[in-house]
Formats: structure tokens, C-alpha cells, sequence
């Protein structure tokens, strides 16, 4: 019987259906070839706080609010995927701003007195971007009528669709990726904006263990993993490549939070 591995791989934050949770096995699987490592690292596809706090961790994909926030102490990003999508720009990425597509809202302003959905409290594509673009416009005061939180930008999407919340702010990679599989439901919605662009969703190891990783390294392993991949990983995931990035790259997602909060607007309601 064979052990279970010591390490893993944390994985979730693009892997919501069996096709992309296949096109990133296959990368990993690269990869854990590459470094020798087959049959020794698991691949997990989550991503909740508790999973990226675990010192068995070799590393994971998170948001870059939670990084930012309440992971900070425990891990720090060393790359980033690149994705070829409407949104993307290098290593940044933005939200598109969504609502029905028979719809009378044409801005955010004009969502005034509306619904709002996000995914989280603590995501950065489908909340603080979206208060980012509200705090200049709120005056320090309630904008929505509600907030709801759906847990998944996919249902955030579904809610605009079907008329259960007004406007929503969705990651443009999730944005393309959710459009590949349900184009139906992608075509019941009306982009109406982006939002800031900050930088992508980072791979993150735990603050222990990264000052021993050549981490330059193994984000180019990375890119070489990708090079052996058939098809599928481009065009499941839309993946370019692994970029490197440092904290300091995720700055601009404080920023953006610090601007809301400047202007009296702390909380996205």
C-alpha cells in the first residue's frame, strides 16, 4: 500500500469543474515529474484559509485580498498563472461589472438603490474591487439597498441572471471561464465596465518555508511543466504561463481597500 503524501498542493481557486480540475492535474503532474517528485505531493483542489495555513503545505492559489488581510502572517506569494482572457493584462487582472442584459443600469452609478451580489466579504474581485469603484461615487453613505453574498462568483453571476440581485463584479478569468461552459447563462448578462486592475492570483508558500525555495526556480519548472502539457491546459484554463511576483506586487488591492476607507466608505453596502 502506498503512503499517503506528506506535502500538497492547494488548487481551487480556477478548478470549479472536472475539465479544469483535469488540465491543471495534468500540469502538476508535470511538474511533480520534473522535480522528482511523482507520487510524493497531492494535489488538493481547495482553498480555504485553514488549508493555506497548514505547514504541510508546498504551496497554493489564493485571492490577493485574504493574502493581504488574515493570510498574511502565515504564507507569502512567490508567482502568478497567467491568463490569456478579456481583463488581463501581464500579471494584472481586473473585474467586469455585470448586470442583466435587459437591464436599464449602464454604470455603477446608476446601480444606486439596487441589489449588489459578491462571492465574499474577503475577495478582492467580487468585493473590494466593486468598493473601490463605489466609494467615489457613495459620499460616505449607503449605496445599495442590499448586499447579498452568494459564495461563488458563478452564483453571484446566476443572481444577476435571474434577476435575484441587480449588479455583480466577477474576476474576468472566472468571467471567461464560466462563458466556455454555460454560454446560456453568460448571454442572459451585460458587462457594463471593468474595474482597477491589480495583480493576479498568487501561488503562495508558507513564510517558513520560502526563504529555503529557489522559488525563481520553480516558477520557471513551472513554465516548463506547461510546455509539456498537451492542449488541454491552454485552452480549459485559458493559461499563458507563471510570471514571478512578490508581496509588494499586491500592494495596489491595500490601495484600493485604503481609497474605500478614505473616503468613508469602509464596507461595501
Amino acid at each position: 500500500m502506498n503512503a499517503t503524501p506528506d506535502r500538497f498542493v492547494a488548487c481551487g481557486m480556477y478548478a470549479f469543474t472536472a475539465a479544469q480540475q483535469q488540465a491543471w492535474r495534468q500540469l502538476f503532474e508535470h511538474l511533480f515529474e520534473l522535480e522528482g517528485l511523482r507520487g510524493q505531493v497531492e494535489l488538493r483542489f481547495e482553498h480555504s484559509a485553514a488549508l493555506l495555513r497548514d505547514p504541510a503545505m508546498w504551496f497554493g492559489h489564493t485571492c490577493g485580498y485574504p493574502l493581504m488581510t488574515r493570510l498574511l502572517e502565515h504564507v507569502r506569494p512567490f508567482c502568478v498563472p497567467l491568463f490569456d482572457v478579456p481583463g488581463t493584462s501581464g500579471k494584472l487582472y481586473s473585474s467586469r461589472f455585470i448586470v442583466a442584459a435587459d437591464s436599464d443600469i449602464d454604470s455603477i452609478a446608476a446601480s444606486r438603490g439596487r441589489v449588489a451580489a459578491i462571492n465574499g466579504p474577503d475577495s478582492n474581485s467580487g468585493m473590494n474591487v466593486l468598493r473601490h469603484a463605489v466609494a467615489a461615487l457613495a459620499d460616505g453613505k449607503r449605496f445599495f439597498d442590499r448586499v447579498v453574498t452568494t459564495g461563488r462568483h458563478l452564483d453571484s453571476l446566476r443572481a444577476v441572471a435571474e434577476g435575484a440581485a441587480d449588479i455583480a463584479a466577477i474576476d474576468c478569468v472566472s468571467f471567461q471561464l464560466i462563458a466556455d461552459i454555460e454560454p446560456e447563462l453568460c448571454a442572459r448578462v451585460r458587462v457594463i465596465g471593468d474595474s482597477v486592475q491589480t495583480c493576479g492570483l498568487p501561488l503562495v508558500m508558507p513564510r517558513g518555508a520560502i526563504g529555503d525555495c529557489d522559488t525563481a526556480r520553480l516558477t520557471a519548472q513551472l513554465n516548463r511543466a506547461l510546455e509539456r502539457c498537451d492542449e488541454a491546459p491552454r485552452r480549459v484554463l485559458h493559461l499563458a504561463g507563471f510570471a514571478d511576483v512578490a508581496l509588494a506586487d499586491y500592494d495596489s488591492i491595500v490601495e484600493a481597500e485604503k481609497y474605500a476607507v478614505e473616503r468613508g466608505y469602509p464596507r461595501l453596502a
